[in-house]
């Protein structure tokens, strides 16, 4: 994993739910907003987020935009994929990329980013359909032995707070981070190409993509750039003669690359529901049933 370089994944099974609306407007608030060195990939065949970062971003410079490359040789597939996010985050401090998943990329893509963000509407339907999507990556989401990364839920075009409430009763399989709403509006067919969600003159539409972007921001500040170390690898230097300087050496090694940061699902496990602020502008952490 680049050094230095925070990577975003944000994915589905299916189009429509606003992936590529997050997408376009997440990578641009980290760049105007925030001021980050961001860079947008775009592995969507339709580069719904790319037309739409390249026609809105006023100065959308050549390392800002990554997009698939259509051929023969130059479809959806881990080589070309892999390719343009270590290309993006060669020269960028943070990259979000697209993807409407396919499968013909290994399961292990996960494992090349920090954070993988799963928008989806709250329908009973479309919930179950997403826990079901999400199912099929159980091993690489709960993994031990390799940094998998951190799962969000986004509700993306909420009509009704009702239906962002009911998540909070409900009990999954798979721990995730659940951000705050992304309501649906009716100005976003206007915003596409022109501008960014943020700065939208309604100051409701406004505040409340600011309130998503904020919690994603706050939750990557949290991650360590390095990967953990497995609890069992280092176990197993410890168990072994550490008297040998090639022990004493990656032990100190294993040591430096250690954060202090705190295990941000068990932070979450700690929030409950009578503690959340009435805006829901917080992430809180799914029940994992036992």
């Amino acid at each position: 994993m680049q050094r230095g370089a925070q990577k975003i994944l944000i994915t589905s099974q299916k189009g429509g739910v606003g992936k590529s609306t997050l997408s376009a407007n997440l990578a641009a608030y980290f760049r105007q907003v925030l001021g980050r060195r961001t860079g947008l990939v775009d592995l969507d065949r339709q580069a719904t987020s790319s037309k739409w970062f390249r026609g809105a971003e006023e100065a959308c410079v050549a390392d800002a935009l990554y997009e698939l490359e259509l051929g023969a040789s130059q479809g959806i597939n881990a080589l070309n994929a892999s390719r343009l996010v270590r290309k993006a985050a060669e020269v960028n401090d943070l990259v979000v990329t697209d993807l409407t998943w396919n499968d013909l990329l290994p399961k292990e893509f996960f494992y090349d980013f920090h954070l993988l963000i799963v928008p989806c509407s709250l329908s009973s339907i479309e919930v179950d359909s997403t826990m079901d999507f999400l199912e099929r990556f159980a091993h690489v989401l709960k993994s031990k032995t390799r940094t998998p990364p951190k799962l969000v839920i986004a509700p993306s075009r909420i009509r009704e707070i009702d239906a962002y409430e009911l998540m909070l009763s409900r009990v999954f399989n798979i721990e995730f981070f659940l951000a705050p709403p992304v309501n649906y509006s009716s100005d976003a067919q206007e915003y596409f190409g022109n501008t960014f969600i943020f700065n939208s003159t309604d100051t409701d539409t406004r505040q409340n993509f600011l309130d998503f972007a904020q919690a994603i921001g706050d939750l990557l500040s949290r991650i360590p750039l390095q990967p953990a170390i497995p609890q069992r690898l280092l176990s197993s230097i410890q168990h072994r003669d550490a008297g040998t300087v090639l022990d004493r050496f990656m032990l100190q090694r294993l040591a430096n690359r250690r954060t202090d940061k705190k295990d941000l699902s068990g932070d979450a496990e700690k929030v409950s529901d009578d503690r959340l602020p009435p805006s829901l502008s917080q992430f809180v952490s799914s029940r994992v049933r036992t």
